[in-house]
């Protein structure tokens, strides 16, 4: 059974009834306007005789103006949201940077008032998630490393014992081999033993083979591009064995032993050896097996080929006699793509993830070689306005797709239904591709080892009350619906390969280390209730319709998902996740022929400005005040509003030079007050 298999068994268990989280088709087909004559030339502003939003006089909301209650339609209002000058008071905002959310708001505390209100953008949400995401993901690692158990009862068994009975099976298995046999079984066995001598412990194995391990374990430990540990790994030493063990057994070293050649006979004898090792052991094989499916969901379906991928084409100890023919009948089957030797798939134990901007990237430039001013997050860009990428996730998807797909109408606003609501200018879709860069960044950050590479005073009785664009969040329902449904699909997937027990026994780490009070399955079901509640609050301040399936409302009731939403964005800058630091970097790609690694970098907060009003002719049905209110409405006006975003940029750093660390990283930021800085301090030699 090879993978892909594996893991669409694992997809189809997860879909049976009883499943808690509910069916894995959370993507809910929706119906959305879709414009396909974008490209990439610069962001234009939308034109007003492109909106048609659909008007329902059922959809109406109450909201809130200087403490007075009003009724309104806004199904067929149109909002034009632009980005604001920095000026009258505000100019020293203009690029700088802040460390973190709180500095930031601490910074513009006072500066709100009637026209000017401060409410969290999507980064501000994603910053509520990112942690959550660090620590499940951290959680996760550990539990499956060490294992899990209820009693005496194995939730989940341990990666670690699993790689100790592995190299077992390899040393039985070159017992009564032949010399040649037992080069290939030994290769194998060094590989294993290295990984287990990175993770800190004492493999036994024949003293030979201990040696090697050992050679390779020091010389991987060199390799720190690859090996030092780096995001949330950092956390404490177990993370730490953990992030270097299983890059080396992605098999980064093998463009190094045997660069241009992934497949040679070494290669294949090695990843055979190991195939037959676990055809020899039903148990390994089943735990094997479940490490790929979760690595596959966890993350992302593989980029390089598990060792299990030859498992059809050898039979026994005796078919690492004909490895010219094992390696012809795969080739045959698996046609290598038209890349340079060095970017071909490989085989690994534990492959890395793809991911479509590595896979997109591998395609344009590694067959010419990329151009000398490329700008890696600018391609990406273009490739996905262009439709030269699909973000939509497919039946193979791991979070990875669904966190990136969520980010979509970032680049592509036309496909999110409330589209016809909103009218934007071309400097808020250039916010818009601000927020993709960091939110993107910040989600790749976590996946960093598997992926390869305000308050407003009441006003007086006797003032009329003005209406204006009011928003409890960042209008962007679409970002929060694909954001919650990506965790719902994250919680079905983690309960069909680790189990109901591994979630309702597992708690989330936090970086200083210590450990959330709520289980994962807790934890996971809030932070799907909160963004669907947002999704809610923010599709009524355009006026566009929710969006919820019958099967996402049975389980998160709107009316519960409303009340998390409104409980959270009343106290959002207390929330200690907002709070957290949120400077990261991350590479994303090498250049070998100039020497360089490619890194996205989040290197701190600033403030900036958003300017919101109704298009004239296109504004909402006031349908009076609620209740015995004693306020009189006045006119429809403008609002600007503040929001927290975050600072990218996209750094080229010699290849020899490790990878920071989040400190190492953050002590750099720290030493300057604006990105140009940071990122000259970051690239020197």
């Amino acid at each position: 059974m090879n993978k892909h298999t594996f893991v669409m068994i694992i997809l189809a268990a997860a879909v049976l009834p009883g499943c808690p989280y509910g069916p894995l088709d959370v993507l809910g087909n929706e119906t959305v306007v879709t414009d396909e004559s974008h490209n990439s030339t610069e962001p234009e502003d939308d034109r007003i005789e492109d909106k048609n939003p659909v008007c329902d006089p059922d959809r109406t909301v109450v909201e809130t103006f200087q403490g007075c209650d009003i009724k309104l339609n806004k199904s067929c209002a149109v909002t034009r949201l632009d980005i604001a000058p920095l000026e009258e008071g505000d100019e020293d905002l203009a690029d700088r940077i802040f460390p973190d959310r709180p500095a930031a708001a601490g910074y513009i505390q006072g500066r709100t008032d009637h026209e000017t209100h401060h409410i969290p953008s999507m980064e501000v949400v994603n910053g509520a998630m990112k942690p959550f995401n660090d620590g499940l993901y951290a959680a996760i690692e550990i539990g499956v490393e060490e294992g899990l158990s209820d009693g005496d009862t194995e939730v989940y068994p341990s990666k670690r014992r699993f790689l100790g009975d592995l190299l077992a099976g390899l040393v039985a298995l070159s017992e009564g081999a032949t010399p040649a046999q037992c080069a290939h079984i030994d290769n194998a066995a060094a590989d294993v033993a290295a990984a287990l001598i990175l993770a800190g412990e004492e493999p036994s194995a024949p003293a030979p083979v201990l040696a090697d391990a050992a050679d390779r374990a020091a010389a991987f430990d060199l390799m720190e591009l690859y090996s030092k540990p780096i995001g949330f790994y950092t956390w404490n030493p177990t993370l730490g064995e953990i992030f270097t063990q299983d890059r080396y057994l992605q098999n980064y070293q093998v463009e190094y032993t045997l660069p241009g050649d992934p497949y040679s006979i070494a290669q294949v004898g090695k990843a055979a050896s190991i195939a037959i090792a676990l055809e020899a052991d039903a148990d390994l094989m089943d735990d094997y097996q479940g490490y790929l499916a979760l690595y596959a969901g966890l993350t992302n379906p593989f980029m390089n080929f598990p060792v299990t991928a030859l498992g059809e084409y050898v039979d026994g100890v005796a078919s690492l006699d004909g490895l010219d023919s094992v390696r012809t009948a795969f080739l045959a089957d698996h046609e290598p793509p038209p890349l340079l030797p060095e970017c071909q798939p490989h085989f690994a134990l534990f492959p890395s993830s793809t991911s479509k901007e590595t896979a997109y990237f591998e395609e344009q430039f590694c067959v010419d070689g990329a151009p000398a001013d490329v700008n890696y997050m600018d391609v990406l860009i273009a490739a996905i306005r262009d439709g030269l990428i699909d973000l939509e996730p497919d039946e193979s998807s791991g979070w990875y797709d669904y966190q990136s797909y969520a980010l979509e109408t970032l680049l592509l606003p036309e496909r999110g239904a409330e589209s016809q609501n909103l009218l934007l200018t071309a400097a808020y879709k250039e916010k818009l591709m601000d927020t993709f860069r960091s939110i993107l960044t910040q989600n790749r950050e976590t996946h960093v080892k598997q992926l390869e590479i305000g308050m407003a005073t009441m006003g007086s009785p006797d003032e009329p009350v003005d209406i204006y664009p009011n928003f409890p969040v960042e209008p962007f329902p679409t970002f929060y619906l694909r954001s919650a449904r990506a965790y719902r699909f994250l919680g079905t997937y983690l309960e069909a390969v680790l189990g109901a027990g591994f979630l309702d026994m597992t708690h989330r780490l936090v970086e200083d280390g210590t450990e959330s009070e709520m289980t994962l399955r807790e934890e996971l079901g809030a932070k799907a209730e909160l963004l669907y509640g947002l999704h809610a609050r923010a599709a009524d301040s355009v006026g566009s319709p929710t969006e919820l399936l019958e099967e996402e409302l049975a389980q998160f009731p709107e009316v519960d998902c409303r009340a998390r939403a409104d409980e959270w964005l009343e106290s959002w800058l207390s929330d200690d996740d907002v709070r957290r630091d949120p400077r990261v970097i991350v590479p994303v790609q090498r250049d070998a022929d100039r020497g360089l690694t490619y890194y996205w970098a989040v290197v701190g907060v600033k403030v900036i400005k958003a300017h919101a009003e109704f298009v004239e002719g296109r504004e909402p049905d006031v349908l009076g005040t609620v209740g015995e209110s004693w306020c009189t409405i006045g006119e429809i006006v403008p609002h600007e509003y503040y929001l927290l975003v975050e600072a990218f940029a996209e750094i080229a750093m010699p290849m020899d030079a490790p990878p920071p660390t989040r400190d190492e990283f953050r002590a750099i930021c720290d030493a300057h007050d604006n990105v140009e800085d940071i990122v000259t301090a970051l690239e020197a030699p």
